[in-house]
């Protein structure tokens, strides 16, 4: 069945739908958006992939509420009741148990046990002898599990005295075999809530991290299960859903036949995919009859060592797909405006949740509108720990900051895949500069002109000017966000508008500060509904009351400035007093600019026939400056250390040449090697009294004058 345009109001923007492939104008009821996104699987550390989605989210959902102006009611769900995270749990609190009870000897003999067990599941065939190594040859699906089978060959010749390492290397195996053969007798389900509140605490974290605004509401899987079980009851009452042994599953057909209705709108090139469908399964599903392939569960029945609620199908928990239509429906209502989601999700889970809504409400569109982010890749590559290229966001704010994380996201396309490379984020790094060098020169304009009291207000053509690019930049950058929420575009824009300024303060002698500072403030405000200004979400006024204002040590800051200003001083007044050189009072002021004021977050910058224009830095820029002026004195340093080398060198010569000329040029032949000499000291005969040859007498008298010249020099003077 085609998509079905809402019927409402619209601000003229345009939206890549994934119910229609295309982009669909934006149509809502009223001001209000009601928008549903799929949160969390809380059982491990959250990734890079995953800031590709929230972060992205964020900034559409930002754009929305604070550029257009539309009220939102944000709801994300947490997954805390999961195959994985039942998995996950067992393994944790089994591992644990174990390690602390067993010896190494008692150990080893249950990894021999279990070596055989997890390479007859993960790779068939491997034998323990012949296991080898992980190489660059090895086949990426491989890589994982070759690595712990080739680790736990390992463990086993260890010596037993090596506790740590043989668990450590054992680890992977051991937990899949004391899952497989002890993960039925666990009977306290307060591991699984243990596990999921830990890990949706950590994500928590990483979102405020990235400067994510919390959702209205957040709903967990474990607190909705009377409203889950009532959903389900409802779709089988219409004729939508079955039970078999205690399982509820979703019948695809008959819903596939229903007038109104269509099963799999997203993605349905995928239907029927079953690797897809048995991964959206879990790995816990029960393998009982279906009527269909494509049937999917609603209610699992729960096995020992799980954690299960009371229904009328029995024992059980909710199905992966289920959790969402419930828990979203029961707070935005049966038809929601937005829901938003990893492109990765869109089959078999987003499309199962349309079905199983639509069947319960028997209604033809749950969703108006499905926002996919892309998918996000590492160097060109799919991120997966076998390729060693996962990253978790705590990684990834190791080595860049949260505001180039969030600009990376912003500079692509929300719907469009993104390749997370470093290319790209030196990019990034080269747009964030352009924002800080801009917002700091005008910060410093503005200081510097407050301080004159008959500065210019006259608004020459040139500024003029840049009113009417700040014009078009408003209306270039609005009609960006009003096609598909384009903040790559509206980047684009506002960076082009700095580039405009930056022309006008190079050729303007006394530039005007009005239309600089409305394209400042207008900017600024941009970066804000970007969410690039962190921790700006507050509520509430800033306080003006006298006794906030200066609630602050004014010596301890002033301190620093001050005795900065009083060693400079004392430096100028040494040299004063000891006649010191032009040169040196102004390497001591390139001193103070390059070393003593960036170190307190100033920056001077020298300006030909005028005062220099003073900047207070940002952190990043403090250490950037540092770093060049590290450089430079490096590269300064090396050129006066070659410089020495060479004059030493020269020196070296010179003495060695001096002390050659100490010799008089008419005793330097006065050896037994000749017997006469003429009035010179030139030999004529040898030692054996025979006559010098003319060709050897040549020679001779030539070393005579060089050492004449050479004696001379130095010696002729004084003597």
């Amino acid at each position: 069945m085609s998509w079905i345009k809402p019927e409402g109001t619209t601000k003229g923007i345009n939206v890549y739908n994934s119910l229609t492939k295309s982009k669909v104008p934006f149509v809502t009821k009223s001001n209000k958006i009601t928008w549903y996104c799929c949160g969390p699987t809380v059982y491990d550390a959250a990734h890079m992939g995953h800031a590709r989605n929230y972060v992205s989210t964020d900034i559409s959902r930002r754009v929305l509420r604070d550029y257009f102006g539309y009220d939102i009611e944000f709801v994300q769900n947490v997954t805390d009741v999961d195959d994985k995270i039942i998995v996950r749990a067992r393994q944790n609190h089994l591992f644990e148990h174990f390690s602390s009870t067993t010896s190494v000897t008692d150990a080893k003999r249950t990894l021999q046990k279990a070596w055989p067990v997890y390479a007859d599941s993960k790779l068939p065939g491997t034998i323990l002898d012949t296991i080898a190594p992980v190489s660059a040859d090895t086949p990426a699906s491989e890589k994982v599990h070759r690595a712990a089978l080739y680790d736990a060959k390992t463990a086993l010749e260890l010596s037993d005295a090596d506790k740590d390492k043989f668990y450590e290397l054992a680890h992977d195996v051991l937990v899949f075999y004391l899952d497989k053969t002890q993960g039925s007798t666990i009977t306290d389900s307060s591991i699984f809530r243990k596990l999921a509140a830990y890990w949706e605490n950590d994500f928590n974290k990483d979102m405020a991290a990235l400067n994510v605004l919390p959702p209205t509401a957040v709903t967990r899987v474990s607190e909705y299960m009377p409203e889950i079980v009532t959903f389900v009851e409802e779709i089988v009452k219409k004729g939508y859903g079955y039970e078999v042994d205690g399982t509820v599953y979703f019948d695809t057909v008959a819903f596939d036949a229903a007038d109104g209705h269509t099963y799999v709108k997203l993605q349905p090139e995928s239907k029927g995919q079953q690797a897809l469908i048995e991964e959206g399964e879990g790995t816990l599903s029960a393998k009982g009859p279906k009527r269909h392939p494509n049937d999917f569960a609603l209610w699992k029945s729960s096995k020992p060592g799980e954690p299960f609620w009371d229904s009328p199908w029995g024992k059980g928990r909710p199905g992966w797909h289920i959790e969402c239509s419930a828990m979203a429906s029961d707070i935005l209502g049966p038809n929601i405006d937005i829901h938003s989601g990893g492109i990765d999700l869109a089959f078999p889970h987003h499309d199962n949740e349309l079905a199983q809504s639509e069947a319960c409400f028997d209604c033809p569109q749950w969703i108006n509108y499905f926002l996919h982010t892309g998918h996000l890749h590492i160097e060109g590559q799919k991120m997966s720990k076998s390729l060693k290229n996962f990253i978790t966001i705590k990684d990834g704010l190791k080595k860049y900051s949260a505001r180039q994380i969030r600009l990376v996201f912003i500079m692509q396309q929300w719907s469009k895949p993104l390749d997370f490379k470093e290319s790209l984020l030196s990019e990034v790094r080269a747009v964030e500069s352009a924002f800080t060098k801009f917002f700091t020169n005008v910060q410093s304009l503005l200081r510097e002109r407050a301080d004159k009291a008959d500065s210019p207000t006259r608004v020459e053509k040139d500024e003029l000017e840049l009113f009417k690019k700040l014009d078009e930049a408003r209306v270039a950058v609005h009609d960006a966000l009003c096609d598909n929420l384009s903040t790559p575009s509206a980047i684009t824009v506002l960076l082009d508008l700095i580039q405009n300024v930056n022309i006008y303060l190079k050729s303007a002698t006394n530039p005007g500060l009005s239309a600089i500072t409305d394209i400042a403030r207008y900017i600024t405000r941009m970066l804000d509904v970007f969410g690039l200004n962190f921790n700006d979400d507050r509520i509430g006024w800033t306080s003006t009351s006298t006794g906030d204002v200066g609630a602050f040590n004014k010596e301890e800051v002033v301190l620093p400035y001050v005795k900065a200003l009083s060693s400079f001083r004392d430096s100028i007044r040494s040299i004063a007093m000891n006649d010191g050189s032009t040169k040196d009072i102004l390497k001591l002021c390139d001193e103070m600019r390059d070393i003593t004021l960036p170190k307190l977050g100033i920056g001077l910058d020298d300006r030909k026939d005028a005062a220099a224009l003073i900047k207070f830095l940002s952190e990043d820029e403090i250490a950037d400056l540092l770093k060049q002026r590290e450089e430079k004195a490096r590269v300064e340093a090396e050129k006066a250390q070659k410089k020495e080398a060479a004059r030493l060198k020269a020196q070296k010569l010179l003495e060695e040449k001096k002390e050659k000329a100490k010799t008089k040029p008419e005793d330097m032949f006065k050896t037994e090697e000749f017997s006469q000499w003429d009035d010179k000291g030139i030999p004529t005969h040898n030692k054996d009294g025979e006559e010098i040859s003319k060709s050897q007498r040549k020679k001779l008298v030539k070393q005579w004058e060089i050492q004449s010249q050479l004696h001379n020099e130095f010696y002729n003077k004084s003597e």
